[in-house]
């Protein structure tokens, strides 16, 4: 958990997911809104992704 925790792409991914919460909140929904969606969680599964890489953990020993 500490490697998410302390990684700053993830903690970007996060806030700007909060930011993303507020226009899906305030903004019209439209086909924009969708790949908005779309694209944030697209790079939050690709930051995961390259943060649990299992290849990096017997680099470790």
């Amino acid at each position: 958990m500490k490697r998410f925790l302390m990684n700053g792409t993830f903690l970007s991914a996060l806030f700007s997911g909060f930011g993303l919460i507020k226009q899906t909140i305030t903004g019209k929904r439209d086909w924009k809104l969708i790949l908005l969606w779309a694209s944030w969680l697209i790079s939050l599964v690709a930051i995961i992704a390259t943060i649990s890489d299992p290849d990096e953990d017997e680099l470790d020993y």
